[in-house]
């Protein structure tokens, strides 16, 4: 049996309160789904602007920008992750 290849979320923000208002609606909606993904923290503002983001927080799925500039509430994060999550896993099973 082949390894699955787990989800990358990265978490781009220099610790703002939106930026920890991000952080704690992602995990309350991974807990929800019941997911589990690694989680990366970028803090560093040279690092942050190689992602090229015209905002922070910003919120990336395995490198691509999902959110920036906003704190989406954990039902639209669920909604997001769910749907992104599942066409990840399709693509990847074919």
């Amino acid at each position: 049996m082949e390894k699955e290849n787990k989800a990358q979320i990265t978490l781009l923000g220099i610790g703002s309160a939106k930026d920890r208002a991000l952080k704690a609606n992602l995990l309350a909606a991974l807990e929800f789904l019941h997911m589990e993904v690694d989680v990366v923290e970028i803090s560093n503002v040279d690092e942050i602007l190689r992602y090229g983001i015209s905002g922070i927080p910003a919120l990336l799925l395995d490198e691509k920008v999902i959110f920036q500039k906003i704190v989406p509430s954990v039902e639209e994060l669920c909604t997001a992750l769910n749907e992104l999550l599942q066409y990840r896993d399709t693509k990847q099973h074919h």
